[in-house]
């Protein structure tokens, strides 16, 4: 299987080591420019889209900034190739349009829906659905990737696609995978910090799905420590999480009781993603975000952005 590596910034070195080390795969990058990583990196490198085209890839990995994923993917996607785009699909639900008539082969990386915990998460859910979930998600945007300018990241550009609603747009798409699309959605971004950057670093939004679960979720770029919870009420009680447990209080007590730990989550979480898109190039469903689910994202996001 021939993969194509878009995009070698910090997601796409991750995948590049998943897969250097899969049997079977033969790896190949996609650069702009010649930087120090293609003198490190054991894998052909092409710096032309002919080039690339040329090596006629099975698969491709499109991991460069957010505003760039339409036009990055079309060339492939006629060619025929298979796509994974890292989340979202684009910035603007008017250019991901463009792609549908090339659905059958796109899937989109929300990374998150591999994860152990969410993977539990998700199967309790199923057997004991909530009536309202909470979302926090919060770091500070400088600590994000310590060896680069902050503001010169696409994360803090708008015409990148960059902002926090966009960025960590993971949990509203575990919240639509869960419990089904939107019926009502209210909320807004704004920012608010004093971050040098021309987007948004805080929203706080909430809707309503179609198995009548009220989300509700608080993002933002300026926490000092690493933020990721999560908490559900069901008719047995509160179930609360981090990326490393469950924890779960019933009502008629005041403890919480550990349900599951997971060590080394979150590798896990991007290797089995990598081992998803193989099969998904192999021909089967896979699990990764399919066109239309990634759409709905977005159009929820510019609706909440608007």
């Amino acid at each position: 299987m021939k993969l194509l590596l878009v995009g070698l910034g910090s997601i796409g070195q991750k995948h590049l080591s998943i897969l250097n080390a899969m049997e079977g795969v033969e790896l190949a990058a996609l650069r702009t420019s010649k930087g120090l990583l293609a003198n490190t990196t054991p894998i052909t490198t092409f710096y032309t889209l002919e080039e690339a085209l040329a090596f006629h890839p099975d698969g491709v990995i499109i991991s460069n900034p957010t505003a760039l994923h339409v036009e990055t993917a079309l060339p492939f996607l006629k060619a025929g190739c298979k796509v994974l785009i890292e989340k979202p699909i684009d910035d603007q639900v008017e250019k991901a349009e463009k792609l549908e008539p090339y659905q059958h082969l796109i899937r989109v990386a929300y990374c998150m829906r591999f994860h152990p915990i969410m993977q539990f998460l998700h199967v309790k859910f199923q057997e004991e659905l909530p009536f309202k979930v909470g979302f926090k998600r919060s770091f500070y945007l400088p600590k994000w990737h310590p060896y680069a300018d902050y503001t010169k990241e696409y994360t803090a550009q708008k015409k990148l696609g960059g902002g926090v609603i966009r960025t960590l747009s993971h949990e509203l798409d575990l919240a639509i995978h869960w419990f089904g699309a939107p019926t009502d959605v209210i909320g807004v971004t704004d920012k608010v910090s004093f971050l040098s950057i021309d987007t948004d670093d805080y929203a706080f939004f909430s809707l309503k799905t179609q198995q009548h679960t009220r989300v509700n979720f608080e993002l933002d770029f300026f926490s000092p420590i690493n933020i990721n919870l999560g908490e559900a009420f069901t008719q047995k009680g509160m179930y609360s999480w981090t990326l490393n447990e469950v924890r779960f209080m019933p009502y008629d007590s005041s403890d919480y009781e550990t349900i599951v730990q997971f060590d080394n989550s979150v590798q896990v979480m991007y290797e089995q993603q990598m081992i998803d898109f193989c099969s998904f190039v192999k021909g089967e469903h896979g699990l990764n975000c399919t066109f239309d689910e990634s759409v709905l994202i977005l159009k929820t996001i510019q609706h909440i952005d608007a």
